[in-house]
């Protein structure tokens, strides 16, 4: 199997995001509201999510701040969303980085699971799995890591068998196409 790390941000970048990720974890630590807090921050990114226009409105910078913090106050009266990160996504709006509410919810995310030792893995398979090869790979996973691990597995018939498991920021490859490709590699060399 091969290691390798990757990683990159989009938006505002990672740093950023991180940035207010935490303000944002210190305010609702000392509020005791981690958890809701969390799931108010997915709320919101996925209003952008699956409303381009919401987006395209948001970050239109000929669109006025009153006119979108009334557009803000108008939508969050109809969604439950606590009073710590609705202020959040108002600092975010007047810091004019409300584009980055993506990239701040995932890294919020990761700083909740970095204080829980957790870490997120996804593993592509070629094929579905039983819930006794889940349960092998998630153990393995969490020795690997030292980390309680929190798996998401996608089925990919492109890798031929074997797995990938992104943990973190390192790829692990011990897919069949992988090892069909450093073959292939090894022996264009040869000649």
């Amino acid at each position: 199997m091969s290691e390798q790390s990757g990683g990159s941000q989009a938006v505002i970048g990672q740093v950023l995001a991180k940035r207010y990720a935490q303000a944002i974890i210190d305010l609702a630590t000392e509020k005791g509201l981690v958890v809701e807090i969390g799931e108010d921050l997915k709320v919101v990114a996925g209003l952008f999510t699956i409303s381009p226009d919401l987006g395209n409105l948001f970050f239109d910078p000929t669109v006025s701040l009153d006119a979108k913090e009334k557009v803000l106050s108008s939508i969050f009266k109809k969604i439950a969303i606590g009073e710590t990160a609705r202020k959040s996504v108002f600092v975010l709006l007047e810091k004019n980085r409300i584009d980055g509410i993506g990239e701040i919810s995932e890294a919020y995310h990761r700083l909740c699971d970095l204080r829980e030792n957790r870490i997120r893995a996804r593993v592509v398979v070629a094929a579905p799995l039983g819930d006794n090869d889940k349960k092998r790979i998630h153990d393995a996973l969490s020795e690997i890591s030292g980390k309680e691990i929190i798996l998401k597995i996608e089925v990919d018939e492109n890798i031929l068998g074997g797995m990938v498991a992104y943990v973190g920021s390192r790829v692990y490859d011990g897919s069949i196409s992988n090892q069909l490709q450093e073959l292939k590699d090894t022996l264009s060399k040869g000649r």
